[in-house]
């Protein structure tokens, strides 16, 4: 008898333990998902941006004149559009977007590469368009100012829609060496806009 009011004892406290996590567990998941520290990326990333400046492994680049007037249109409807302003010939592009975890902005770009065999090929022949998605993390978005930041090949930041497509030089026995070192150099980039 003993040992079976021994046994119905610790099965009792055991429940009463079991019981104590539980509570604390879902306590503890209700006051978090509760917080109002939890900002929606999605609510504040929609609007009209203006493109201060890129950092490359934190340093401030000096960037072309293309780059130095991008507006990006992020809409409602999932859709983004960049374009420059007060250039020779407005150049343009768009993709879609879409907030993953609240921590991530995922965007569909064009993406160009050297084509295999690139110097034996017609200049026109030389790169080709892909359209794939790239993977922001989202450093800070209020209704002012925005970051997000990119670990990337250099070759990739230089032709992709990042957010302007920039143009693409015949390659050649001389470049042909720095080009190809573009697409196996990673480097961190910081996108920083200011809203309109």
């Amino acid at each position: 008898m003993t040992n079976s009011l021994i046994k119905q004892y610790v099965m009792q406290r055991n429940v009463q333990n079991l019981f104590i996590v539980i509570f604390i567990l879902t306590a503890g998941l209700l006051s978090t998902s509760c917080s109002d520290d939890v900002v929606n990326y999605t609510d504040s990333i929609e609007g009209l941006w203006i493109q201060e400046k890129i950092t490359e492994d934190g340093i401030v680049m000096n960037l072309p004149l293309e780059e130095q007037s991008v507006k990006l249109l992020i809409e409602s409807n999932g859709v983004y559009r960049t374009y420059t302003k007060d250039m020779p010939t407005n150049k343009s592009s768009n993709g879609t977007w879409i907030i993953s975890d609240n921590k991530w902005l995922d965007i569909t770009v064009d993406k160009w590469t050297m084509a295999a065999n690139v110097l034996n090929l017609a200049p026109a022949n030389q790169w080709k368009k892909n359209h794939f998605r790239i993977r922001f993390s989202i450093l800070s978005i209020t209704d002012k100012n925005m970051e997000i930041r990119v670990k990337t090949y250099v070759g990739e930041k230089s032709f992709s829609t990042l957010f302007i497509e920039r143009a693409r030089p015949i390659v050649t026995k001389d470049n042909y060496d720095s080009l190809n070192g573009e697409f196996k150099t990673i480097k961190t980039y910081i996108f920083s806009f200011r809203k309109q």
